[in-house]
């Protein structure tokens, strides 16, 4: 009886190890956003190719790269955490599109924020040519994208 007692707590044991390497508690009670400066024209340099340097990658036809400086604080009391493969931003008939995840300077895409500390970061979405960007997502709060004077 001891034998079967030990396999099972071993198979318990494994069970709330495999939860807890797959549950991820976000949190972004307290982020706030400013938007430093938001560009629909942009095109992204690609990675240097050779000797001739790097060229262009341009966005899908009908579309555009928008990128978005903005600096991210956690107000909050408890760190702010999310994961920007989950951040969307909205048209005004409020389609979402992605955050690209080809960008270089994104060594990872998981973010945790300190109370009371701030990140900058330049991102960037490929967006329908003709719609003007609307909101910022991330996880269950939105953010008006307009700029702060």
């Amino acid at each position: 009886m001891t034998k079967l007692k030990s396999n099972i707590y071993i198979v318990l044991l494994l069970i709330l190890a495999l939860m807890s390497f797959n549950s991820q508690e976000y949190n972004v009670e307290g982020l706030t956003i400013t938007f430093k400066k938001i560009s629909e024209d942009y095109i992204r340099p690609d990675a240097p190719n050779g000797p001739m340097g790097s060229r262009p990658i341009e966005p899908t036809e009908g579309m555009k790269f928008v990128k978005l400086k903005l600096t991210l604080k956690n107000q909050g009391e408890k760190d702010c955490t999310f994961d920007f493969n989950d951040v969307y931003l909205s048209t005004q008939q409020d389609s979402l599109y992605r955050f690209l995840t080809f960008q270089s300077y994104f060594t990872g895409t998981k973010t945790k924020i300190k109370p009371n500390k701030e990140l900058d970061r330049i991102i960037l979405f490929e967006f329908p040519d003709t719609a003007t960007p609307k909101e910022l997502f991330i996880e269950d709060k939105r953010y008006s994208v307009k700029l702060d004077k």
